[in-house]
C-alpha cells in the first residue's frame, strides 16, 4: 500500500519526533510547575514568626533591618500560618470565626439596604519579611513570598458569603518593585501615609460608582482643599520608652486635607451623623488623622476619603479594636435612615487576636 511519497513521509515523521519530544517535555515539566504552585513560601514566614515570639514577652520585636520594628502581637498571629484551616476554638483567642462575626453583620445590614464593605489590613511582616528576617528567602530584591498571595484563601470564603473585601496585600506587593517610599512605617505598627492614600482611593472608586454618592456630594456645603506633600519626622509606637530619646525619627511624607474656616485651614472633621458614608475600625483609621500619637492631623484615610468623594463622612473609630467602635453607631432607626454604606478597616492579626467580639445585638427600631 502507497502511503505517501518520501519527501512527505519524512516530513511526517519529523512531525511526529517534535510532537513526541514536546509531550516528553511536557510529562517533565507540569510536575515542576505543579511542584512550584505546592510550594508555600509564607510558610517559612510563619516559622519565623513563631521562633521570634516564643517565649518573649516584649511588645517590640527588633527587625533583622535594625530601623525596623515589628509588634509582638502581629508576629502570634501570623505565627499561627493557615489559621482559617485550623479549629476556631484553638486558634483564635476569642474562640470564635470571625467570618460568623462579620456574616451576621453583613445581614444586619442587608435589612437596612447598607452596603458592606471589608478591608483588612495586611501584617507588616507579610509584607516587608526580609526586614524582619535575614533567613528569608530572596529572588532578587524581593522575598519571593512576594509573588504569592497568602490570605486569598480565607478572604475568597468571604466573598463567596457576598461580603465586599478590599484586600490590599496584592497591591503593597506590587508596588514593592517600584515604590520609592515604603508602605509601612518602620517604627510604627501602622502603614504608611502613601498606604491610606492608596486604601482612600480604592473606596472612593468603589463609593463614586454610586448615583447616591454623586447626588450627595454635589448637594454637599463643605470644599476641600489638598495641600502640597510635605516630610514629617515620626517617633513610632513601636519604639520602647527607654530608647525613645535615642531613637533616630523617620521621615514620612504626607499631603493634608483642610477646608476654610473663617480664612484658615482646618481638618474636617469626619463627623457628619446624616452622613451616608460610615467607616469603622481601629487605629488605622485614625492613624495621620487624630494628631498627637497618630503622629498628624488631615493625612489619614479618611481625610482623604471624604476630599476623593466630596462630602464628609462620619467616623466611628476604637484605638483598642475595631468591633468596640461599634457601639459608636449603635443608635436607633433616625441614625439608619439615608444610610448608603458601611466600611469597616481592621487589622487581621483581629483575625485571631481579638479577645471579645462585639456584636449589634438587634435591628434598630
Amino acid at each position: 500500500m502507497m502511503l505517501g511519497c518520501p519527501k512527505s513521509m519524512k516530513v511526517y515523521q519529523i512531525k511526529l519526533f517534535i510532537i513526541s519530544i514536546l509531550g516528553f517535555l511536557k510529562i517533565l515539566i507540569e510536575p515542576i510547575r505543579s511542584q512550584d504552585k505546592s510550594l508555600d513560601y509564607g510558610e517559612q514566614i510563619y516559622d519565623l514568626a513563631d521562633s521570634a515570639v516564643t517565649g518573649l514577652e516584649s511588645r517590640t520585636v527588633l527587625g533583622y533591618d535594625e530601623n525596623w520594628l515589628f509588634l509582638r502581637n502581629e508576629l502570634i498571629h501570623v505565627s499561627k500560618g493557615k489559621f482559617w484551616e485550623k479549629d476556631w476554638s484553638d486558634v483564635a483567642v476569642s474562640g470564635k470565626n470571625p467570618l460568623d462575626i462579620f456574616l451576621s453583620f453583613k445581614k444586619k445590614l442587608d435589612s437596612l439596604g447598607v452596603e458592606f464593605i471589608f478591608v483588612p489590613i495586611p501584617s507588616k511582616v507579610n509584607i516587608y519579611p526580609e526586614k524582619f528576617s535575614g533567613a528569608v528567602k530572596m529572588n532578587g530584591e524581593l522575598p519571593i513570598s512576594n509573588d504569592q498571595h497568602q490570605l486569598k484563601p480565607f478572604y475568597d470564603k468571604f466573598r463567596k458569603l457576598g461580603i465586599n473585601v478590599i484586600d490590599i496585600e496584592p497591591a503593597l506587593k506590587s508596588r514593592r518593585t517600584t515604590e520609592s517610599f515604603s508602605s509601612y512605617c518602620l517604627s510604627d505598627s501602622h502603614p504608611s501615609p502613601l498606604t491610606c492614600q492608596l486604601i482612600a482611593d480604592l473606596l472612593a472608586k468603589e463609593i463614586n460608582s454610586f448615583n447616591w454618592a454623586k447626588d450627595y456630594a454635589r448637594e454637599s456645603i463643605v470644599s476641600f482643599i489638598k495641600s502640597e506633600p510635605k516630610m514629617i519626622e515620626v517617633l513610632g509606637d513601636l519604639i520602647p520608652e527607654d530608647k525613645r530619646e535615642t531613637w533616630s525619627p523617620e521621615e514620612l511624607m504626607i499631603s493634608q486635607v483642610f477646608t476654610k474656616v473663617n480664612a484658615e485651614l482646618k481638618p474636617v472633621v469626619p463627623d457628619n451623623d446624616s452622613s451616608p458614608v460610615i467607616v469603622m475600625g481601629d487605629s488605622h483609621t485614625l492613624i495621620f488623622h487624630d494628631g498627637d500619637d497618630m503622629h498628624a492631623s488631615g493625612a489619614g484615610l479618611v481625610d482623604h476619603l471624604q476630599e476623593k468623594v466630596g462630602f464628609k463622612v462620619l467616623l466611628a473609630a476604637s484605638r483598642g479594636s475595631s468591633s468596640q467602635a461599634l457601639r459608636q453607631i449603635y443608635k436607633g432607626k433616625e441614625f439608619w435612615e439615608g444610610k448608603k454604606m458601611l466600611i469597616w478597616v481592621s487589622s487581621v492579626r483581629e483575625f485571631t487576636e481579638e479577645r471579645r467580639w462585639l456584636q449589634l445585638p438587634r435591628l434598630p427600631r
